[in-house]
C-alpha cells in the first residue's frame, strides 16, 4: 500500500507540477532569450520568511537573500538590486528578464528544472505542520490531516506541499490556499483552517509569530513519499556562465563554519547542508 502511495504521489506531483510549470511560461511563443550582461544583478524574493523577507527596518534577509549575498560577494558579482515579489511570480520575472536570479527557498522539482537552470542546492528542508495551541485535533502528520475528513489545510499558492497534498487525495475544498506564510497563519489563528503544511524551518517561525496562539506539532512524522526539500538558486537556462559562477562559489561555501553560522539563525541546523557538501 505504501509503495502504490509513493507511486501515486510521485507520478501525481509531476503531473501536477508540469501543468502549474506552464503558468510559468507566457502564451505563445516560448520566453525572450535574457541573458545576465554582468555588472549589477537582479536578485528576486519573497515575503516567506524564514526564507527570505524584508524587515521593519528595510533590510533584505532570510536563508536564502543571505546566502545570496555571501556567495555573489565570493563570485565577486554585484551590487544587488532586490525585487520583491509573490512567490508564484518569480520564475515568470525571471523568464520575462525583470529579474536574473531567485533568492526565495524555491525547491528543485522536476518540473521546475525543466523551464529555469537550478543551482547547486544549498539547504535541505523537511515537512513541518503549523497546528493551533494545543493541537486539538491531535494532527501530527500529512497523512492524518488528509484521511480527517473534518481537516481543513492551509497551503502555500504554488508550494510543494501544495501538490504533495493534491497528489495524496485532499479534496480542492478542504485546501485553503494562501499567497504566503503569513496568510497561512492568519488562517490557523482565526479558526478558518485547522493546520498549515510547510517546511519545517517556517512553521517553526510562525509559531514564534504567534504570540501563543498557534505551535508546530510534535512529533511529527515526515511522509516517506515526499522527501526533505532542497532549496536552490534558479536561473534563465541561458545563463549558463552566472549559473557557473554561483556554483563554484557555493562549492567553496556550502556545509562550512560559515555557512552554519549564516544558516543558523533561521532554523537551520547541521542537518541543513546537502549530501553532496558532505562528500
Amino acid at each position: 500500500m505504501r509503495n502504490k502511495l509513493g507511486y501515486l504521489v510521485v507520478t501525481a506531483l509531476v503531473v501536477i507540477c508540469g501543468v502549474a510549470a506552464l503558468t510559468y511560461v507566457r502564451r505563445g511563443d516560448a520566453p525572450a532569450r535574457h541573458v545576465w550582461s554582468g555588472g549589477e544583478i537582479t536578485v528576486g524574493y519573497s515575503s516567506e520568511p524564514p526564507y527570505s523577507f524584508r524587515t521593519a527596518a528595510g533590510k533584505i534577509t532570510g536563508a536564502a537573500p543571505e546566502m545570496a549575498k555571501a556567495v555573489l560577494a565570493r563570485a565577486g558579482i554585484g551590487p544587488i538590486q532586490w525585487v520583491l515579489l509573490d512567490f508564484q511570480q518569480a520564475i515568470p520575472a525571471l523568464l520575462d528578464g525583470r529579474i536574473d536570479m531567485i533568492a526565495n527557498g524555491l525547491f528543485i522539482t522536476p518540473a521546475r528544472a525543466r523551464i529555469v537552470r537550478f543551482s547547486r542546492p544549498y539547504s535541505r528542508t523537511p515537512q513541518g505542520l503549523l497546528v493551533a495551541r494545543g493541537n486539538p485535533l491531535a494532527l501530527h502528520s500529512y497523512e492524518e490531516a488528509v484521511g480527517n475528513p473534518a481537516v481543513r489545510v492551509a497551503v502555500l499558492d504554488g508550494s510543494v506541499e501544495q501538490f504533495a497534498l493534491v497528489a495524496m487525495g485532499t479534496p480542492e475544498i478542504r485546501l485553503f490556499v494562501v499567497p504566503d506564510p503569513a496568510g497561512g497563519l492568519a488562517a490557523v489563528r482565526s479558526g478558518r483552517t485547522d493546520c498549515l503544511a510547510l517546511t519545517e524551518p517556517s512553521v517553526v517561525w510562525l509559531a514564534r509569530e504567534s504570540a501563543g496562539e498557534a505551535e508546530v506539532a510534535r512529533p511529527f512524522t515526515q511522509t516517506p513519499e515526499l522527501p526533505p526539500g532542497l532549496s536552490a538558486f534558479a536561473f534563465r537556462p541561458a545563463d549558463t556562465a552566472l549559473a557557473g559562477r554561483i556554483d563554484a562559489a557555493l562549492a567553496g561555501f556550502v556545509g562550512t563554519a560559515p555557512y552554519h553560522d549564516l544558516m543558523r539563525p533561521f532554523g537551520f541546523g547541521l542537518e541543513a547542508a546537502p549530501q553532496w557538501s558532505r562528500q
